[in-house]
């Protein structure tokens, strides 16, 4: 699962669907508020094996989720004041799916 939220919604579901069209499983989803969270969302969670979170930060997203959900989110940060490319958002969750 990708879960991204704020401006990260572009660059991740273009490379979702890059992934997908190249044959991977891949879900994403995107947070619209972060507090509170959705009330759902930690059996979302639950149903994955990794769950990826690309910040455009130092990846406080992922520790919130978790100290709340106990999962191993794992961060993907950039801190350059650009956005993410969508190319290099592919690779980076195409190393992550299968590693």
């Amino acid at each position: 699962l990708v879960l991204g939220w704020g401006s990260t919604y572009g660059p991740i579901t273009a490379a979702v669907r890059r992934l997908r069209a190249a044959g991977q499983q891949v879900a994403q989803t995107h947070l619209r508020h972060l507090n509170p969270f959705p009330g759902n969302l930690g059996e979302v969670l639950g149903r994955y094996d990794k769950v990826i979170v690309p910040e455009m930060n130092l990846g406080q997203l992922a520790t919130l989720l978790r100290a709340k959900y106990l999962i191993d989110a794992q961060s993907f940060t950039q801190v350059t004041g650009l956005p993410f490319k969508a190319e290099q958002l592919a690779t980076v969750l195409k190393e992550a799916i299968d590693g």
